[in-house]
């Protein structure tokens, strides 16, 4: 399915019907002239009438392969894929050597419509067979096949939801999209608002009908429409959609689309700020956002826990993404109030295939979206990745039952976190043509939500009846594969050194409790075998920043050698790396000490080398190498005398001057320190 068509369908459905003179054309219309008139209206983005002529045709000519592949074209263009699939096995067995690609998009309609097994069959046989020029085609089918496998995976996972497909007053026999909460009660959705069974033509001027922003109320735990959403953002001759609020609710971004001279649907984003109960006059995004040659929609807002701008996520087909529809995002920033040049999102989130209708989830610093690149139950499937920019953990299929074989869209969560929306073109919506051509709203909830507090309290090391109010708590999530942290959030404790604060079941945190003149100090709170709601109570103790080196306790060397042995590594592990990892600002020197037995050079040289292997070690575990300084002391700085007074030697004195220090002895730039957190 082309980007342009795609545009269409997911971004303002566009639906066709063929006329009156239409229907006179097909009456006494030639063959030859049926088959062109299918072409023409294929070129013009008309797959209704396409059908039309291409059905017509082929009741005279039934052996036209590429007439049948065609019309199944169309089919599948208006996502009725029970005929498509019908039609695409017709083409390729009547002329496999006209129609190959046929049996890849057969493939494809049947695990649409559920067949996955049969599919993987197909994939293969496509796979083994095929030697035409779409040379991408074969390389998805083979990642088709382990897609079909890993389906079972999906299905088997019970997800304890339930799916309400949302009433008539909302879900007209045309298209809706894009719902998303202002609060608990108010939702903000995008429709075509007509009860006429026909196909529209969104981009026809002279039809009074467009595209528009409404909303609805929750009323006795049912939702209504109650009108048009916004005093001034639906204007005349644009299709308006793709709401989403900043996280603090003052600034509102939306998609305005038109054709441009080519016919090419484009879409622009706008933004609009918060004035008292309305919305002010609407602005335009810069160049940089909103490039003409592409359309740049579907977009969803988050705050960078860092620093506080705002990140810009939203949909463009750029060339310079990995294929199709792919995701970027754009940091505004705030101070120079200037949107930074957009990134794509990464590998991790994009294919080659197209990604869609972003929605990022502050709270817990996850990008909902949907694919059809990464495998699933068949057409779009909704994903999530915990992150930030193009730093991911992997992304992880949400599963049925909000995941179906058809195109599943529009993902959002409500403030209550229990419930949410989304949009699907399912078997059970409002229908014009087929069962599946419609995207209509539809509501989940789950029944079972796990809701886990943590209640935190930081006191003084040196007597912990003394609270230490104001002291900065930083929540990460962490990827126990990787051991990459992702900040979720940014909380201060209460003047009594209390904090609270909500944490998502089946994930690992990691927290770091700081404040000015006091060292970092961390904890590991995991909630993966949590379940059933309940707080979670911990105690973060700090100590006053020292100005004297901290000895490392047990870490030994082989003799003569620098080689770290095994079980010194366990000392570096829960001292200095825990410190760093908890201080991610300070840059330490580790400081290494010999006897005074040997040259003063050779000690110097020796125990240089030692530190440098603390120092590789701690680089090796994930530090950054210019938080660390490696300086060998050699014999220079006793703490204990080398001989008794006697003149002998002193075995336990030797001992204790054998020994790897370290000291803070600066903090980075605040910027070097986002960057190595991905925030750029």
């Amino acid at each position: 399915m082309s980007v342009t068509k795609l545009v269409y369908i997911f971004i303002f459905i566009s639906f066709f019907c063929y006329s009156q003179s239409d229907s006179a054309l097909v009456k006494n219309a030639s063959g030859k002239t049926l088959k062109r008139l299918g072409k023409n209206a294929m070129l013009q983005n008309d797959p209704s009438s396409a059908i039309t002529f291409f059905e017509a045709y082929l009741k005279n000519n039934r052996i036209d392969a590429k007439a049948m592949n065609l019309l199944a074209q169309n089919y599948l263009e208006i996502r009725d894929y029970e005929h498509a699939q019908k039609l695409f096995l017709q083409a390729y067995s009547t002329d496999k050597e006209k129609c190959p690609e046929a049996l890849y998009y057969y493939s494809q309609m049947q695990k649409s419509n559920g067949q996955y097994d049969s599919a993987k069959v197909s994939f293969q046989k496509f796979k083994k067979e095929y030697k035409g020029a779409e040379k991408q085609l074969k390389k998805q089918a083979t990642k088709e096949i382990a897609f079909c496998d890993s389906v079972q995976k999906i299905i088997v996972i019970e997800k304890k939801i339930i799916i309400t497909h949302l009433d008539t007053t909302i879900n007209k026999v045309n298209t809706e999209g894009a719902p998303i909460n202002i609060d608990e009660n108010t939702l903000v959705f995008s429709s075509l608002r007509t009860n006429k069974k026909e196909f529209i033509i969104e981009d026809d001027t002279t039809r009074p009908l467009q595209r528009k922003l409404y909303q609805a109320k929750k009323e006795n735990d049912t939702w209504k429409f109650t009108g048009e959403y916004g005093n001034n953002l639906n204007v005349p001759n644009f299709n308006t959609g793709n709401v989403c609020f900043s996280p603090d609710k003052k600034r509102l971004y939306f998609t305005r689309c038109k054709p441009n001279f080519k016919g090419e649907m484009i879409c622009a984003i706008y933004v609009s700020e918060k004035n008292g109960n309305n919305w002010s006059e609407s602005i335009k995004l810069p160049k940089i956002i909103n490039n003409p040659k592409y359309t740049s929609t579907m977009p969803a807002v988050t705050t960078d826990p860092a620093k506080g701008n705002e990140m810009l996520y939203f949909v463009s087909n750029n060339k310079e993404g990995k294929g199709g529809l792919d995701i970027w995002y754009s940091i505004y920033d705030k101070k120079n109030k200037v949107y930074k040049t957009p990134k794509n999102a990464g590998k991790t989130i994009n294919t080659s295939q197209n990604e869609m209708s972003p929605y990022f989830d502050n709270e817990t610093r996850t990008l909902y979206f949907s694919s059809e690149g990464l495998g699933g139950l068949g057409g779009y499937d909704i994903f999530k990745a915990i992150g930030d920019g193009k730093k991911w953990m992997s992304t992880e299929n949400v599963g049925q039952p909000i995941n179906t074989g058809a195109d599943d869209i529009y993902f959002t969560i409500s403030p209550n976190r229990e419930e949410g929306f989304f949009v699907s073109n399912r078997k059970g919506g409002n229908t014009l043509k087929n069962n599946t051509c419609c995207d209509d709203i539809y509501t989940y909830k789950h029944t079972q939500y796990i809701k886990i507090n943590l209640k935190g309290n930081v006191d003084e090391m040196i007597d912990p009846n003394v609270a230490i109010p104001q002291a900065t708590v930083e929540v990460y999530v962490r990827d126990k594969k990787s051991n990459d942290k992702f900040l979720v959030k940014t909380i201060l404790s209460d003047n009594l050194g209390n904090y609270k604060t909500s944490l998502e079941a089946n994930q690992d945190y990691f927290i770091i409790v700081k404040k000015t003149d006091y060292l970092g100090t961390s904890l590991e709170v995991s909630t993966r075998s949590i379940t059933t709601s309940q707080d979670i109570e911990k105690t973060s103790l700090m100590a006053k920043n020292p100005k004297d080196p901290i000895r490392i306790p047990n870490i030994q060397y082989e003799f003569d050698k620098s080689v770290i042995l095994e079980s010194s590594k366990i000392a570096i592990d829960t001292t200095v790396f825990e410190l760093m990892e908890a201080n991610p600002e300070i840059i330490i020197e580790i400081q290494s000490h010999t006897d005074s037995k040997g040259s003063e050079q050779y000690n110097i040289k020796l125990s240089q080398s030692r530190a440098e292997s603390v120092v590789s070690y701690l680089i090796g575990k994930g530090i950054a190498k210019e938080r660390l300084k490696a300086k060998g002391y050699g014999e220079s700085k006793p703490i204990a005398s080398n001989e008794k007074a006697d003149g002998t030697d002193n075995p336990e004195g030797r001992a204790q001057n054998r020994r790897t220090d370290f000291k803070i002895i600066g903090v980075l730039d605040v910027e070097i320190i986002n960057d190595a957190k991905g925030l750029d």
